[in-house]
């Protein structure tokens, strides 16, 4: 699947550092640190444990990532970046009449009831 320019732009806009989200990341980077302070205690100085710790590091920086590019809060209004189109509108819905048993028919078609395969 080919990235979009709208991609593009979420990708590489600055951070957002409102006070709401700081507080969310504030709280993942503290059970973050706690869980790499136990695995310190319970593992010996191996390579096994600076790679726990190293990826538990990735899972702060994309979950930061995360609330900076992707998070929309209660009041928000998500915007298209300048330049960038907004994505295409879902096709209408047909609108269903609830007053017209349909029946399904062996080869796996459907139709209103009395009416044969289409």
């Amino acid at each position: 699947m080919a990235i979009s320019e709208r991609e593009i732009g979420i990708r590489f806009a600055p951070p957002k550092t409102d006070d709401r989200r700081n507080a969310i990341k504030e709280r993942i980077s503290a059970q973050a640190h706690e869980l790499a302070l136990l695995i310190h205690d319970l593992l010996p100085g191996c390579r096994e444990e600076s790679e726990a710790v190293l990826q538990l590091e990735g899972v702060v920086h994309w979950a930061h990532s995360g609330i900076d590019r992707r998070l929309v809060l209660p009041g928000e209004y998500r915007a298209t970046l300048p330049g960038v189109p907004a994505p295409a509108a879902p096709p209408p819905a047909e609108r269903l009449d609830f007053d017209t048993v349909i029946t399904a028919h062996g080869d796996g078609t459907w139709a209103p009831a009395g009416e044969g395969p289409a």
